[in-house]
């Protein structure tokens, strides 16, 4: 009897897990599959932070391009034509003049005037470079910012990719408690044709199902919102019909966070404030310029001649700040304190990543030792509830005690699940955490 028992329960398990299994195999035969790592990649090409670092690296070659433009000959064209109420004039008498022969006419009071002024940079004192560094590190900055932004989404598809697969597995576990009670449900209604049961054990059966029904609902529900999230990040048409693949274990020996672009920005801002200390010494520089400038009208460059005519001036001109000497040293001090303070917000960071390392190690170890004794619980759980679905049977325990005895069995399962899939998405956390997917 008993062995005949013990083959019915072995049927029982094999159609329960068949029912279960069957279907997820089908739908992995056809449905889309992807990884954690498509998934990621997907975001970092098509999400649209993508295409602000293209703008981003357009503007700092236009930035490069106007630093540049300093360098070239400047052109300049003025007109100007003016007519004037007096004029100056020198009342010489006229002997004087025949004497010595000087003949200077009368002024005239319209005047106008054409030039060109050309201009060229020969020395800058090193303007241009330290000013080419700054921009230079200031587009890094910017890049490093967005690059930190993604990577708060490619963190934001680790943590919905583990929520789905989790509520996948409560889904699981949920449907195996509606099959386990359906099959109670005709052992319950052949005990009470015996006497041996409740009329009432049917009415909780059936409660209880449907309560899962509605449990299932819920996880469905959620699991429809946390798909949608996860498609938009990764920038693909993801639905529930989809397969995620559980990631390969990972194994990071090494705890080097500094390719993170989140930490490389506080780099470049302090490269940056030492290369705006490099631009305060480089205004005691003089700057030297070529210059020529050419005029046709009248007057010219002889105020005194008042006959239309071409002139023009050519010379070196040298522009030295001399003030720079005593006017820029709380600028230099408001530029050492600002850098001070991110490396003070530097060290915060440090302390902070190293934390969160370790957090992260340590539920790794934890994972990854409570995964080794789960399938023992599984299975001392479900011999125990195997032995209360036959006093369940026979009778000799009530309907509320069997039900804790099922809970505890899925309890196990989820925990299970709980444990294997923590264990794999710490790893995957890990690489993001120390930015191993770039």
């Amino acid at each position: 009897m008993n062995a005949l028992k013990v083959k019915i329960n072995f049927g029982k398990k094999i159609a329960l897990i068949a029912g279960i299994v069957f279907p997820m195999f089908a739908c992995s035969q056809t449905c889309k599959h992807y990884t954690l790592d498509q998934l990621i990649q997907s975001a970092y090409q098509k999400y649209p932070y993508a295409a602000r670092l293209d703008l981003i690296n357009q503007q700092s070659n236009e930035s490069r391009k106007v630093i540049d433009s300093e360098w070239l000959t400047h052109i300049s064209v003025s007109v100007k034509s003016s007519y004037q109420s007096e004029i100056s004039a020198i009342s010489i008498p006229k002997d004087i003049e025949d004497k010595f022969g000087v003949n200077i006419g009368d002024g005239k009071k319209l005047q106008y005037q054409g030039g060109v002024g050309v201009s060229q940079l020969i020395y800058d004192g090193g303007v241009g470079s330290i000013k080419k560094q700054i921009s230079n590190l200031d587009n890094t900055t910017r890049t490093y910012q967005i690059r930190s932004q993604m990577l708060q989404v490619e963190d934001n598809i680790d943590n919905l990719f583990e929520s789905i697969l989790l509520t996948k597995e409560q889904i699981k576990v949920v449907q195996f408690k509606k099959t386990d009670l359906e099959l109670r449900k005709k052992d319950v209604s052949a005990a009470i044709l015996n006497g041996i049961s409740l009329k009432t054990d049917i009415q909780e059966i059936e409660a209880n199902i449907i309560q899962l029904g509605q449990q299932e609902t819920e996880f469905r529900m959620s699991l429809c919102q946390q798909y949608l999230a996860l498609s938009s990040f990764a920038q693909l048409p993801i639905d529930t019909a989809s397969v995620l693949e559980l990631p390969e274990p990972t194994k990071i020996v090494d705890r080097n966070f500094s390719t993170r672009p989140d930490y490389k920005v506080f780099c470049t801002q302090i490269m940056s404030a030492d290369s705006k200390l490099k631009e305060l010494n480089t205004e005691y520089v003089p700057k030297l310029s070529l210059f020529a400038n050419g005029y046709y009208g009248r007057p010219g460059l002889n105020m005194m001649d008042y006959s239309t005519h071409y002139s023009g001036i050519v010379g070196v001109s040298l522009t030295w700040n001399i003030d720079a000497f005593y006017s820029n040293t709380h600028q230099r001090n408001l530029i050492k304190i600002d850098r001070d303070i991110t490396r003070n917000q530097k060290s915060v960071y440090e302390i902070e990543m190293n934390r969160q390392i370790d957090n992260l190690n340590i539920n790794l170890a934890k994972n990854r030792e409570l995964s080794n004794s789960d399938d023992q619980i599984i299975k001392i759980r479900s011999n125990i509830k195997d032995v209360a679905s036959i006093q369940l049977r026979n009778g000799t325990i009530t309907l509320t005690d069997y039900l804790i005895k099922l809970n505890d069995e899925a309890q196990a399962m989820v925990n299970k699940s709980i444990h294997n899939i923590g264990y794999l998405m710490d790893g995957a956390k890990m690489k993001t955490l120390l930015n191993k997917n770039n």
